[in-house]
């Protein structure tokens, strides 16, 4: 039997605090702020906070270009289809779905 829940859960938790949604961004230590600017949520949170229009307008006042975001969300998408497949091809061999 796998716990599967319990490690995404704990692992969801965990990359909540980087991305600002728990304490203000401001009060992270440098380390914290630098993962943060990585995940996807932070960046959805930061487009809310100014407005859909100034995150995709040019030169908004982050310093990102109107295509800085759909690069990171296509970053994701590409990982998730690469991982998807992964799991995938491991689930076939190991048929770890019928496992309970």
């Amino acid at each position: 039997m796998r716990d599967v829940f319990l490690i995404s859960n704990v692992a969801g938790s965990v990359l909540l605090l980087p991305t600002g949604a728990n304490v203000p961004r401001a009060g992270l230590p440098e380390g914290m702020r630098l993962a943060g600017d990585v995940l996807p949520l932070t960046h959805a949170m930061e487009a809310a906070g100014r407005g859909l229009r100034a995150a995709v307008s040019m030169g908004d006042r982050s310093g990102r270009s109107r295509w800085s975001e759909p690069l990171v969300g296509a970053g994701y998408a590409l990982l998730a289809l690469v991982l998807l497949a992964v799991f995938e091809r491991g689930s076939r061999r190991r048929a770890p779905l019928d496992v309970m």
